[in-house]
C-alpha cells in the first residue's frame, strides 16, 4: 500500500524555509545578447563540444514571442555562442540520454497577451549544433521532463492542467509519472496517460518538475516548483518557489516537498511585470567541487545562481 503524508500549505513550507535561512552566495548572473533582451529561465549547465553551455530563454521586455539561445561563460559574463541554433521555444531543459543531448522547450502561439496554443517539443543530437526535432508532448502541457534510468529506460514526469483536471480532481494541476523503454516510445498518448502522483501540493496550488536525478537508493530526486496566486486571475501576484522531493518509481510514493530557494534569496527588484516579481522558475541543481548550486530564472527577466544544502 502506498504511504501517504500530510501536505503542508505552501505558505507554511515557505515560512519553515525562511526560518532556516540556508541559501548562500546568491547572485544574479550577467548575460550579454544583442539588443539587450531579457535572458531568463535557463537549463542547467551542460557540456557540448568541450564547452560548458546553458540554454536560456531570450525575450524582449515588451514582447510575447521568445526563443532559446545557447550561452557560455566568458570572464564574468555569459555570451551567446556563435553559429548555434535559435529555437522558437520557451523555458529550455536539458538531459543526456543514450549519450545524446536531449533538449526540450515549449512552443507557444499568442494572441495579444493570451496564449492560444502551447506544446512541449523535444530535440536531440550529439551536439548543440546538430539538434533535431524528434517528439512532441500533448497539446497544452508544459513541464514534461525526462531522465535516463540506470537500466536504460526513461522516466517521464508530466504536468496536465486545465478545465478537465479542475472538474475531475478539483485542483489546478497534477504531476504524472511513467517509464518508457526508449525515446521512440515518447508519444503524446503515452505522456497523457501517465499515472498521477498525489501528495505534492494542495488543490489551490500547482507546480511541476524541472529536473530529475538518479539517487543511490533507487529513488528519483525531483527539483521543481510549487506555485500559488494571490488576487484575481490574470491580475493577481504569482508566487513560484523552488522545491525538492523524492519519487519512488515503483509505487509513486513521494517524500514531502520542501522549498529550497525563493526570489527573495537574491538581490535586486527588477521584474518583467510587477505580478511576476516573486517567481523563481528553477532549472535544477549541480554539484560543483562538492557543493550544491541551484540555477533559476528570476522574475521572468533574469537568472540567478546560489549555493544550497543538498536537498536529497
Amino acid at each position: 500500500m502506498k504511504k501517504e503524508h500530510t501536505i503542508k500549505p505552501i505558505f507554511s513550507a515557505y515560512k519553515e524555509f525562511k526560518e532556516k535561512n540556508s541559501v548562500t552566495d546568491a547572485e544574479i548572473l550577467q548575460f550579454n545578447y544583442p539588443g539587450n533582451p531579457d535572458v531568463y529561465n535557463p537549463s542547467i549547465p551542460f557540456i557540448s563540444d568541450g564547452m560548458e553551455v546553458m540554454a536560456c530563454r531570450v525575450q524582449k521586455r515588451n514582447e510575447r514571442d521568445s526563443f532559446i539561445a545557447f550561452f557560455k561563460k566568458t570572464g564574468n559574463k555569459y555570451e551567446p555562442i556563435p553559429d548555434t541554433p535559435s529555437l522558437p521555444l520557451e523555458d529550455p531543459f536539458v538531459t543526456v540520454i543514450n549519450n545524446e543531448i536531449v533538449l526540450g522547450g515549449v512552443h507557444v502561439e499568442w494572441s495579444g497577451s493570451r496564449a492560444l496554443f502551447w506544446q512541449t517539443k523535444f530535440y536531440k543530437g550529439s551536439s548543440i549544433y546538430d539538434l533535431k526535432h524528434f517528439a512532441d508532448g500533448p497539446v497544452h502541457m508544459k513541464d514534461i521532463r525526462l531522465l535516463e534510468l540506470n537500466d536504460g529506460r526513461i522516466a517521464v514526469c508530466t504536468r496536465p492542467q486545465g478545465k478537465t483536471i479542475l472538474e475531475k480532481y478539483g485542483c489546478i494541476a497534477k504531476i504524472g509519472f511513467t517509464i518508457v523503454a526508449d525515446l521512440s516510445s515518447l508519444t503524446p498518448d503515452v505522456i497523457e496517460a501517465a499515472p498521477f502522483i498525489d501528495d505534492i501540493f494542495l488543490p489551490d496550488e500547482w507546480g511541476g518538475v524541472n529536473q530529475m536525478y538518479n539517487l543511490p537508493d533507487g529513488s528519483i530526486g525531483a527539483i521543481g516548483h510549487i506555485s500559488y496566486r494571490t488576487g484575481i486571475e490574470y491580475e493577481g501576484l504569482l508566487h513560484y518557489y523552488c522545491a525538492a522531493f523524492k519519487i519512488n518509481p515503483t509505487n509513486l510514493e513521494t517524500t514531502p516537498a520542501v522549498i529550497i530557494c525563493s526570489r527573495d534569496c537574491f538581490p535586486g527588484t527588477e521584474s518583467r511585470e510587477p505580478r511576476l516579481y516573486d517567481v523563481t522558475f528553477c532549472a535544477g541543481i549541480t554539484n560543483e567541487n562538492g557543493k550544491t548550486f541551484i540555477y533559476t530564472g528570476l522574475s521572468d527577466c533574469q537568472i540567478g545562481r546560489a549555493r544550497i544544502p543538498y536537498p536529497f
